[in-house]
């Protein structure tokens, strides 16, 4: 079998499930990425952020290289055209299945489900998963089964229902068979505003879990007590990776348990106050699934909507 892997927030070969999954069942596998700058903008992406996806998308291109899977780049005007360009692009490779993760948010969701629509509409197997979250979102909810609006009951049912089996992640690839289609990454003009000093995050996700094991090895310890003072390098500096996917949240989870016995409420203070943030992530994608108006620039709290504004800058 010939897959597809549609690369999106989930730029790395660890912990990933869509690749993982193509690259068990079939023989040849294809990554793409969609670019759309205009769509980038749209969502106010900072130009840090863009500069930082393109870094890591050469970086994991370099990875799958060496498992002999092509990563193509494909242009986008935005969202709209997505559907458009993956049954292209299964339909000019002669691809059996899609593979992908998850995103959180209504404009992506809207466009996932036009995709899953072409897709059937041309008989077009495909299969979707949750890399950024322990938990389906929208499935922790209270006695009542409603979603939690409130972190720490949301928590205590997630440290409730947790299992060790949810971290099982490791997972050894092999080449796949050559494929005729040729990585473009290297190529492509990315349309970027400018480039960005990034050094203090280094691309990749062999840097990223670097940062991360040097962080738990050193620093970590102190999190509780030196998380909120900006004087102190404090925190573990790996949000950028974890906000474009280089990292996952099961990862940085697994990591810090196999440093605390296996607990997660107790042990060491630093270790299970950095684990809570992580789940704190988990948490605010679970706002985003069950309240969808937060993605649309609405407050969580209808009422605000009411209150009048000054954006007087000399105030400020």
């Amino acid at each position: 079998m010939k897959s597809l892997v549609w690369l999106r927030n989930d730029l790395r070969m660890d912990d990933n499930p869509a690749l993982k999954n193509a690259c068990i069942n079939s023989e040849e596998v294809h990554c793409i990425y969609i670019y759309s700058h205009d769509q980038m903008k749209l969502h106010n992406e900072a130009n840090c952020k863009i500069e930082f996806v393109i870094k890591n998308l050469k970086y994991l291109n370099n990875s799958l290289q060496k498992i002999r899977i092509p990563l193509t780049v494909i242009y986008s005007d935005g969202f709209n055209d997505n559907p458009k360009k993956i049954l292209d692009t299964v339909k000019e490779r002669s691809i059996s299945k899609v593979f992908w993760n998850n995103m959180f948010g209504e404009d992506e969701n809207i466009r996932d489900s036009k995709v899953k629509d072409i897709l059937n509409l041309n008989n077009i197997s495909f299969e979707s998963f949750d890399d950024q979250v322990v938990y389906p979102p929208g499935t922790i909810k209270t006695n009542e089964d409603k979603p939690y609006s409130v972190f720490t009951p949301f928590k205590r049912k997630w440290i409730e229902n947790f299992d060790l089996d949810f971290l099982d992640i490791e997972f050894k690839y092999t080449a796949k068979k050559e494929s005729n289609i040729k990585s473009n990454v290297n190529n492509i003009s990315f349309d970027k505003a400018h480039s960005v000093d990034m050094s203090i995050w280094p691309s990749g996700e062999e840097k990223a879990l670097s940062k991360l094991s040097d962080y738990l090895d050193s620093k970590v310890i102190r999190y509780a007590k030196d998380r909120n003072d900006p004087i102190l390098e404090g925190t573990s500096r790996i949000s950028p990776y974890l906000a474009s996917g280089v990292i996952s949240s099961r990862r940085c989870i697994l990591e810090a348990l196999k440093r605390n016995d296996f607990k997660l409420d107790s042990g060491e203070k630093g270790i299970v106050k950095w684990i809570d943030e992580i789940v704190w992530r988990e948490f605010y994608k679970n706002i985003m699934f069950s309240f969808p108006k937060v993605s649309k620039g609405l407050p969580f709290q209808d009422y605000t909507k009411n209150i009048k504004w000054r954006f007087d800058e000399d105030e400020f």
